[in-house]
């Protein structure tokens, strides 16, 4: 399946004025040959925007090491985030599949947004939730931490890296509880891969289909995950360039069969050696693209983090010139 084969990106303008987003080197150079765009946004704007935004809450600080010193403010995904109230469960029962979330009158949809660098959560322990920037937790309307019966509807963008190859590949997610990928956006968005119910970590494939990436294919990616009752919880994308017949792994389910939770981090376990043997790796941090119509990941900003946490720092521009980051 070729999905936006040479498409230019479209860019949803945002009502910006002066601070509109700016992902091209020949910006002001600060780090990696960009000029942090949180600079171009008030105090007042970063806190009433960003103050509620969780970054990579569902990995251990070990997970994303890898990513900590490679800084590029506009990878990654972002997430809303809808659960189901605790007040609701005696009477249903806690939600175990992925479309009562997006269907039910009774979800709520937190005011807080989730942001990772990349899909990697291996099957892990959580119990801790989500803290935000501003070093508070993400709670329930009834004010409990949230660390069961969530789901979150990621959006980014797929594109290829200098050092990656073109060609055809496949993608898989390893996921406990349920996940839905959906590839392309409007009349051309089509469901790539789907377990829409409660499972221990379970490997999800396509049927058959292939993606086409080129240097200049961009994949508008949404993908719809949710955690039943706690306490493990795994969420990795992997990718390999197209093969012959369907991993032998896929189907396959267990809490302990990719790999052991018992340990802090979890540690792979020889289902998951035999993946990668037959080409599958965690989809890389760089072909994760921010959607065009968020303004940035806060995430990659330190002056972002030190705004909110210090409630102090000059605001690089203000008022009317700043305009309105309508997210």
């Amino acid at each position: 399946m070729k999905v936006y084969d040479c498409l230019p990106f479209v860019v949803s303008m945002l009502a910006l004025g002066a601070c509109q987003r700016n992902d091209s080197s020949s910006a002001n150079e600060d780090i990696n040959g960009v000029k942090d765009p949180a600079f171009l946004l008030s105090r007042q704007q970063i806190l009433e925007t960003y103050s509620d935004v969780s970054c990579e809450s569902l990995r251990n600080l070990v997970d994303y090491l890898d990513d900590i010193g490679s800084t590029d403010y506009f990878r990654g995904l972002s997430a809303d985030l809808i659960y189901q109230p605790q007040s609701c469960r005696s009477s249903e029962g806690g939600w175990n599949n992925l479309d009562k979330f997006f269907s039910s009158p009774l979800a709520v949809k937190s005011a807080s947004k989730i942001y990772l660098t990349r899909l990697d959560v291996p099957t892990r322990s959580f119990s801790l939730g989500f803290p935000k920037l501003d070093g508070s937790m993400i709670q329930t309307a009834e004010g409990a931490d949230l660390v069961e019966y969530f789901s979150l509807r990621f959006r980014t963008e797929l594109k290829l890296g200098d050092e990656d190859e073109e060609g055809e590949y496949e993608f898989a997610v390893l996921a406990d509880d349920g996940v839905r990928m959906q590839l392309g956006e409007g009349s051309n968005s089509q469901v790539y891969l789907e377990h829409p119910s409660n499972t221990p970590t379970k490997m999800i494939c396509s049927d058959q289909q292939t993606v086409t990436l080129s240097r200049n294919t961009v994949v508008p990616v949404k993908l719809d995950y949710f955690q039943g009752p706690r306490h493990h919880i795994a969420l990795t994308l992997l990718w390999r360039k197209a093969g012959s017949s369907r991993d032998p792994l896929c189907g396959r389910a267990g809490n302990s069969l990719f790999f052991d939770s018992t340990k802090n981090p979890s540690l792979p376990k020889i289902a998951h050696a035999d993946l990668i043997e037959r080409g599958w790796n965690v989809v890389p941090a760089h072909v994760f693209r921010i959607p065009r119509d968020e303004y940035m990941n806060p995430c990659e900003s330190d002056y972002i983090r030190d705004v909110i946490r210090q409630n102090e720092g000059p605001g690089g521009c203000t008022g009317t010139s700043c305009g309105n980051i309508g997210l």
